[in-house]
């Protein structure tokens, strides 16, 4: 069995809902981060035997197998590289790192690229669903699944709660966790240690023209060492 090894990694800039990436369509967003990796890598990109794309929201402008869509933006890959769309909510990317392994292992491929993209700015948490059942399509809780499972609404949300009470988690302790989480992703950005990753994107803000090189979350700076209060941290634990 052949061994897979990850070459190289490279990501744009994390940005808030409504942030300074609301203005880049996810299929150019994406385009930027193969092409980085193309470029940075060397790699002859005829060389590329598949693209994998993990998208949860595959609606609006994520519709449409967004992983060829980028393929088809991306100014270095030729238009013949094949690319495929997968789905595992919130362990898509993570999967199509895994089905890219596989690939290799397998001796099926030789190179593959593992990516995802997600914009909530233009594509919504739950619009694809919410969309369609507004429209009198229907829900995705087939009459099967009701009868199985009544009155179950699946959600990470749900989830989340049901981990919090098998392990007895205190809301207190999720606030703290989620704080140094926080605190520690500002000390690696202001360290430079997600410098050599981060793809810079153009965008457009009020001043002109700029670069998005850092994570919007890690620029925050709290006022004090006080806990940020917030009613869904429990719910948004993962």
């Amino acid at each position: 069995m052949a061994t897979a090894y990850i070459v190289d990694a490279v990501r744009t800039a994390g940005g808030r809902r409504g942030g300074r990436l609301a203005g880049v369509h996810p299929v150019d967003l994406a385009a930027a981060a193969l092409d980085a990796l193309v470029a940075r890598t060397g790699i002859d990109p005829n060389g590329v035997d598949d693209v994998v794309m993990g998208c949860v929201s595959q609606g609006g402008q994520q519709a449409g197998q967004v992983g060829r869509n980028a393929v088809l933006a991306s100014k270095l890959l030729p238009q013949s590289t094949p690319a495929v769309t997968i789905d595992r909510q919130c362990g898509s990317s993570q999967q199509a790192i895994q089905f890219a392994a596989q690939a290799v292992m397998s001796g099926t491929q030789d190179v593959v690229i593992a990516a995802g993209i997600e914009s909530m700015t233009r594509v919504p948490m739950g619009s694809t669903a919410i969309f369609h059942m507004k429209e009198g399509l229907g829900n995705y809780k087939s009459p099967g699944l009701e009868e199985k499972y009544p009155g179950v609404s699946w959600s990470q949300f749900m989830g989340a709660e049901m981990i919090v009470k098998k392990h007895g988690f205190t809301k207190d302790q999720l606030d703290q966790f989620a704080f140094t989480s926080h605190l520690r992703a500002k000390a690696a950005t202001e360290a430079g240690a997600f410098k050599n990753e981060i793809v810079p994107i153009e965008i457009e803000t009020p001043e002109g023209k700029a670069w998005h090189t850092i994570d919007e979350a890690s620029a925050w700076t709290p006022r004090s060492k006080a806990l940020p209060g917030s009613s869904c941290s429990r719910k948004a634990a993962r």
